[in-house]
């Protein structure tokens, strides 16, 4: 059954949370404005999280500003995100967590391992990134910000709506665009895109000693491929598994393989059928995929590691800007010796 509550966060606003399942504690902060009301009304939403809510007490909660949150906010920043999630987890005395994030909540989350090591006992990030708003140009942010706080004909809202699901028919984008229009407001959602574009946890990957897994699908269209495997060569000794597939959202498209994949990660139980495809991606993937970077100008030495991984059925990532992570140098040398 949904527990729903509120708290308060430093600055005296009411966080809106909500608890279900029982077991190990899960935290998932907001990655995309609010949950709370979807997870009532969108199956998808909801068969997501109580999957996870079989072997878990899963907390959600809704962004300050938007859903069942004191919609007034001021301040958009990294460090106000994690001030709540902070506020969360602290009001409902959860000494160790799991957490799960995608979108935005993935800066948020890694903020958070890196501030408290002792307490995240394990990361899920889910189509994610260190720091997106490189891979953007100023005149795209700048346009979609504008039409979002216009709001004329709701074109923002569908514009996003059509690039986190590609294949949805209208019923189904109008769907999500009805979930912008209920949980926000104009202004709100631009200072949000400005925020999304601005995140940077960068420097805080590194400090992350959290056991993490970093899924991505290759056909993601708003946070594309490469800011995935970025953000997984820069966590040490992170997990990375590609998926298929264009949907942005985990909860839809082939949303089996995701729960799958995290449950094993989690070491929960999965059942037999369950474990076929994600099984061999977890574990093939995981131990025989190799990141290729030039972290040094010299991409002949690179090209022959690459050639000679091929030839033992090794499969790299070739990414030219690729920066690697303080452990690329001992894990490529498993790797090969695996």
């Amino acid at each position: 059954m949904e527990n729903i509550g509120f708290c308060t966060n430093p600055d005296g606003a009411r966080i809106a949370y909500s608890v279900i399942g029982n077991g190990p504690p899960m935290v998932m902060p907001p990655g995309y404005f609010a949950v709370i009301n979807p997870y009532k009304t969108v199956p998808e939403i909801r068969n997501f999280f109580d999957s996870f809510a079989r072997y878990h007490t899963v907390v959600m909660y809704d962004m300050h500003g938007a859903g069942l949150s004191d919609r007034k906010r001021t301040y958009f920043s990294l460090e106000s995100e994690l001030s709540d999630l902070e506020a969360v987890v602290n009001y409902l005395k959860l000494d160790k967590v799991i957490l799960n994030g995608s979108l935005i909540a993935g800066p948020v989350s890694i903020a958070y391992a890196a501030k408290f090591p002792d307490r995240v006992t394990q990361l899920i990030l889910y189509g994610t990134y260190a720091h997106y708003g490189k891979y953007l140009s100023e005149e795209f942010k700048a346009s979609i910000i504008s039409l979002i706080r216009q709001r004329k004909n709701w074109i923002g809202e569908r514009t996003i709506a059509s690039l986190t699901n590609p294949r949805a028919n209208v019923n189904e984008l109008e769907l999500f665009v009805g979930i912008q229009q209920e949980n926000t407001t104009p202004e709100f959602h631009a200072r949000w895109l400005e925020m999304f574009f601005t995140l940077d946890a960068t420097q805080l990957c590194p400090l992350v000693k959290s056991p993490t897994l970093v899924i991505h699908r290759k056909g993601d269209r708003v946070i594309v491929f490469k800011a995935g495997l970025e953000l997984a060569s820069l966590i040490p000794n992170a997990r990375f598994v590609p998926l298929e597939g264009e949907t942005h959202y985990p909860f839809l498209g082939d949303a089996e393989t995701v729960l799958r994949i995290s449950l094993q990660f989690l070491g929960d139980p999965v059942d037999d059928k369950q474990t076929s495809s994600a099984a061999q991606l977890l574990t093939n993937k995981l131990c025989h995929d190799v990141f290729i970077s030039f972290a040094y100008p010299d991409k002949d030495a690179a090209a022959k590691i690459y050639a000679y991984l091929k030839s033992n059925n090794i499969s790299p990532f070739w990414c030219e800007d690729l920066a690697a992570g303080q452990d690329y140098p001992k894990l490529l040398g498993e790797a090969i010796r695996a």
